[in-house]
This record gives structure tokens, sequence and C-alpha cells, in this order.
């Protein structure tokens, strides 16, 4: 869900930004992301800080089934 504004702007080539509604896991506190195409983020809660990565797949070398087992 998080990486659809990335892929799906770059396959459309246009700019995107999707809206998350989700909750902390360790405090359960609700919170609402906006991500865009670049993986840029905000975040609509004061003080909430949520831990954004990227994983690292090596693309040439990937031996799982799909990306998404790679994740």
């Amino acid at each position: 869900m998080f990486a659809t504004p990335f892929v799906q702007g770059r396959l459309r080539n246009e700019q995107l930004t999707v809206a998350v509604r989700t909750e902390c896991a360790h405090c359960k506190t609700p919170m609402e992301l906006t991500i865009d195409s670049e993986l840029n983020y905000t975040v609509r809660e004061n003080g909430c800080k949520p831990v954004i990565f990227m994983p690292d797949v090596d693309l040439l070398n990937l031996r799982d089934e799909s990306i998404i087992n790679a994740f």
C-alpha cells in the first residue's frame, strides 16, 4: 500500500499521493500519513514520528518467487 504512489506514479509518469489511516503498532494511537510519488511523507498528527524505511532488495540477484516475498 505504501509503495502505491511510487510504483503507479512511475508507471503512469504522474505525481500521485495516497493517504493512509493507520495506528501506532506500539501504543495504538491513530495516525494519518500522506505519501507521494517521491516517497515524501507527512504525518497529520502533531508529535507523531513514525519509522519509515525502504527495504533494500537486490533485484538483479533476486531468488524469491516475487518481490513481495523478498520484502
